[in-house]
């Protein structure tokens, strides 16, 4: 049997390698829901999509989660829940994206079209391209269920407060330099394939597939290996602690009981805070990037270069999050609203001014490339340091719970809180649209949720970390 000190070492490797293919798989996901459907579109489907079909289902995945989770093993769980995202990339690129013509309901969407109003016309256009639609929503389940969910739930449960103030920065930057390869992996293939063969599009979605789905199943190898080394370290840890806390409370009463507790309750707010802000800044900003690469082909791969450049973010922004871990988990929690203000404000700023009657029409191009390129920083920075900065201080602040606020309270939080929040920018963002026509010409209420929403993450850091605190770490 090996040492205590090389199993924790053998253990970080798995969790880092399984962090790394996550994020492989993330990053394909992500490419191409945006790619495909975006472009088809337009970044006003963004909020349509979010509320009417990634929030339901959100629920309906954390409810399964939760009905799994108090009849299966941990690692059946596990697996029962990445299969279907590994069954549903082949059955999309073999045959759902080459028949997307034939599967629209072409007729019955003419008939919703003319009863719905212009501005709700895209609600229509979410049916007709329901594979589109489906992808869209499963990139996001990738991100909140498998990777936010399963994989830190993995980590926490091997990890104590000591070891993850040590671990946690370095797993996050091992983890997400995964998009060092990705974002030219993704490249490549769209550069190579697309531009060069008529059918180079379906061909590279194809190529995404399998490495997607290989990526998968060494997740799954992994995890069982990862299993088997922290079963002597969980032994351990598990004398004289609260781990035998039971976690089958049904999914409502677990719900009810964390809305009670105040620990709880400032790491959702936290949460709510961080999904709103990213959702209005990001959104705004893919609005405005669109008029300056509308192809699917020119998108994917300005898609694949943020993803180069978002994981060699992560690399630096890892190394300053191992250091302020160690200095103040307060200072470390506030730099990522604080980092995201510094570059969200300039953004809006910037396009709220191209987009003015005012502004003269020579400075009005050039202050609307500045302001993509200045939300393309925000872009960057707000997600490396949402992967290290935010990732490693909301997993240290679940650490020191048991194991029933653990289980049922990281998958509400990060499901359904997650969502919460996403939904509810995206339905301020569809009363724009409806109410002003565009994302364009609501830039100006978009700053202003932007800012008051950053100003309550900040405060919401500030009472954590003084109940963090009082947990004696």
């Amino acid at each position: 049997m090996l040492p205590g000190c090389l199993q924790r070492h053998s253990l970080f490797i798995s969790h880092a390698f399984m962090m790394f293919l996550c994020v492989i798989n993330f990053d394909i996901l992500r490419n191409l829901k945006e790619s495909l459907l975006i472009t088809r579109m337009g970044a006003e489907i963004i909020p349509f999509i979010k509320l009417w079909v990634v929030t339901p289902s959100a629920f309906l995945f954390v409810f399964c989660y939760s009905f799994l989770a108090n009849r299966l093993s941990r690692q059946h769980l596990f697996v029962f829940t990445i299969v279907p995202f590994l069954v549903w990339m082949p059955l999309f690129s073999l045959y759902l994206y080459p028949n997307l013509t034939e599967l629209a309901p072409s007729s019955f969407c003419q008939t919703l079209y003319s009863y719905l109003p212009d501005s709700l016309i895209l609600i229509g256009g979410l049916l007709e391209h329901w594979p589109l639609t489906l992808l869209f929503a499963c990139a996001e389940l990738w991100s909140t269920g498998v990777i936010c969910t399963l994989l830190w739930s993995t980590v926490n449960d091997a990890s104590t407060v000591e070891s993850s103030s040590r671990e946690y920065p370095l797993l996050t930057m091992a983890g997400n330099s995964a998009s060092l390869l990705s974002g030219p992996m993704i490249l490549l293939l769209v550069r190579h394939l697309a531009i060069n063969d008529d059918d180079g599009w379906q061909i590279s979605l194809v190529w995404l597939s399998v490495v997607f789905v290989v990526c998968g199943l060494m997740i799954i190898w992994l995890y069982y290996h990862s299993i088997k080394l922290a079963a002597p370290l969980s032994a351990t840890a598990s004398r004289g602690s609260h781990d035998n806390t039971a976690t089958r409370l049904p999914l409502k009463d677990s719900f009810l009981y964390l809305v009670k507790c105040p620990y709880l309750r400032n790491i959702a707010l936290i949460m709510l805070a961080y999904c709103i802000a990213i959702n209005t800044a990001e959104v705004a900003w893919k609005s405005q990037v669109l008029r300056v690469y509308p192809t699917e082909t020119e998108y994917s791969m300005l898609m694949g270069q943020l993803t180069f450049y978002s994981g060699l973010g992560c690399l630096l922004m890892a190394g300053l999050t191992a250091w302020l871990v160690r200095y103040s988990w307060r200072i470390a929690a506030l730099g990522t609203p604080l980092l995201m203000a510094f570059t969200g404000i300039p953004f809006f700023l910037a396009v709220v001014l191209s987009n003015s009657n005012w502004l003269p029409e020579a400075l009005s191009t050039p202050m609307l490339l500045a302001g993509i390129s200045i939300g393309t920083l925000c872009n960057v920075a707000s997600k490396s340091a949402k992967y290290t900065l935010f990732d490693a201080t909301k997993e240290m602040a679940f650490v020191p719970l048991n194991n029933e606020q653990k289980l049922k309270g990281k998958a509400s939080i990060e499901l359904i809180v997650s969502r919460a929040g996403k939904s509810s920018s995206a339905l301020v963002q569809q009363l724009l649209i409806v109410t002003l026509g565009s994302l364009t010409a609501s830039m100006h209420w978009l700053a202003s949720v932007f800012m008051i929403i950053t100003i309550v993450w900040l405060l919401s850091v500030n009472a954590l970390s003084k109940q963090y605190r009082r947990h004696g770490f």
